[in-house]
């Protein structure tokens, strides 16, 4: 019976050594996440190329001439509208499609099924940062790649300029991932959270910077949009993308990306405290 024991003690301290790190778990739900995703081919193709055909809209729309700018900084209608399709990227992947994802666990008992699992809390949340990073890379390499090769986009060429691009991006759709959680977690069903999460995109596109000049938006809306990271991630990528004469035309005749970093960092830091109060994950036995 004692050799049983230590037998039995023996087992038990080799599977505690050998039990993956939170870290590790949430890398492989990461990879468990991308494969389902890839999957559904239909929504990968709709996601990941939706910012690149409206770029190709209204470049087949209002042209490729030089018309917007001052006289001696000239550019096309498509580089001017790059930047925001950019920026768009981040609310899409951020807050529209992983609000509808974590809803959907919610409602058709994957979080209970997981939370039955040896698999921690978090490991759940960087699986699904990991599809959204996922996401945004793919959304942004295939909008760069198409854009520069049809559209004429001009890159930047410095370090700089893309480290800026970098922080921007990231930091943008980690602050939707987060209250695109929060916003799940409150919604009465799976599909009231697809569609609802339509709205606030929408809006917010329109009055950001994205499909219109920012500064040609009535007063109150540009207000409100200051309160929001799509309108600072515009703005901040316009500053990469854009000749440095078009600082004159942003409010304040500045770029402001401090202000960028100021306010994604606030919804980040809410959009984190938010989902911790709403987010519930079964006790596991």
């Amino acid at each position: 019976m004692t050799t049983l024991n230590a037998g039995q003690q023996t087992g038990t301290s080799h599977n505690a050594a050998w039990r993956p790190s939170t870290l590790a778990l949430g890398g492989r739900r990461a990879v468990t996440e991308i494969k389902a995703f890839n999957r559904d081919g239909l929504s990968l193709i709709l996601i990941l190329f939706f910012p690149i055909v409206m770029m190709a809209l209204f470049g087949t729309v209002f042209g490729n001439d030089p018309s917007v700018g001052p006289p001696e900084a000239q550019v096309t209608m498509a580089q001017y509208y790059f930047p925001g399709m950019l920026a768009l990227g981040t609310i899409l992947s951020g807050f529209q499609n992983l609000s509808g994802y974590v809803a959907a666990d919610r409602f058709n008992g994957g979080i209970k099924r997981l939370a039955g699992t040896p698999l921690p809390m978090l490991s759940y949340f960087i699986g699904k940062m990991g599809v959204t990073l996922y996401l945004i890379v793919g959304q942004s390499v295939i909008l760069v790649t198409g854009s520069t090769l049809f559209l004429g986009i001009e890159l930047p060429t410095t370090w700089d300029a893309w480290l800026t691009v970098a922080w921007l991006l990231l930091g943008a759709t980690a602050a939707w991932a987060v209250v695109g959680t929060a916003f799940a977690c409150i919604a009465k069903s799976a599909e009231s959270a697809s569609t609802l999460a339509v709205m606030p995109v929408l809006i917010l596109s329109f009055i950001s910077g994205v499909y219109f000049q920012f500064t040609g938006l009535p007063e109150w809306l540009q207000q409100a949009a200051n309160l929001t990271p799509l309108r600072w991630t515009a703005s901040g990528l316009r500053s990469v993308f854009l000749p440095e004469q078009f600082e004159l035309a942003e409010p304040g005749q500045t770029w402001a990306l401090g202000m960028s970093a100021i306010v994604i960092g606030l919804w980040l830091v809410v959009g984190l405290i938010l989902t911790r109060l709403t987010f519930k994950w079964p006790p596991q036995k």
